[in-house]
């Protein structure tokens, strides 16, 4: 039988924390990547670190951008970001970039006004897209003013790139893709 399990494991009655579930650790040294494993206990202290989150305020027109690892090829609709502690108001817009910083596909250009605060809200693109090449990508907000809020990330690492660059909203502009992560910068924004 497919699966996680082998046939004849008994299942996990109740989680002590102990137990140990192995990842890809995705370093670059060696030509394949190396697994290792974490315990449940320091996953759930890892997954709350990483997802520290902070009220951003935006600057209006301004790019705000946070990477997008794609390993398969996807066919995508929207994004979905998580709008911070205050929402409304200003009109949103999210853009796709390549790995080079050239806009692939973006949700309506003249806006989508932001969604209720501390809420995840879905903006579609003008079309599907469909990503053909795996490799890092770039998954932008931005707004007309400057009362809205996003929620970005706030952990004092990660192996996200974020960055930001001036704009106006209504025009598609290439981004350049950043190298470093930088705290409060980045909004948590997926693809769906």
């Amino acid at each position: 039988m497919p699966g996680w399990t082998t046939n004849g494991v008994p299942l996990l009655g109740s989680a002590t924390g102990a137990e140990t579930v192995s990842f890809d650790s995705n370093l670059a040294n060696g030509t394949n990547p190396q697994t290792a494993a974490i315990s449940l206990q320091q996953l759930a202290l890892d997954v709350s670190l990483y997802a520290t989150k902070l009220d951003k305020t935006m600057v209006a027109g301004t790019r705000y951008y946070t990477s997008y690892t794609i390993g398969v090829p996807q066919v995508f609709t929207g994004g979905i970001v998580e709008v911070g502690g205050t929402g409304g108001t200003d009109l949103w817009n999210i853009e796709l970039h390549s790995p080079t910083g050239a806009t692939l596909a973006t949700t309506l250009l003249a806006g989508t006004t932001a969604g209720t605060a501390n809420t995840w809200q879905q903006i579609a693109f003008t079309s599907t897209y469909t990503l053909t090449v795996p490799g890092t990508y770039f998954v932008v907000l931005q707004s007309n003013g400057n009362t809205a809020k996003f929620a970005s990330l706030n952990s004092p690492i990660s192996s996200l790139l974020t960055g930001s660059a001036t704009g106006t909203l209504g025009t598609a502009a290439s981004i350049t893709p950043p190298t470093t992560y930088t705290a409060n910068l980045g909004p948590k924004i997926v693809l769906y």
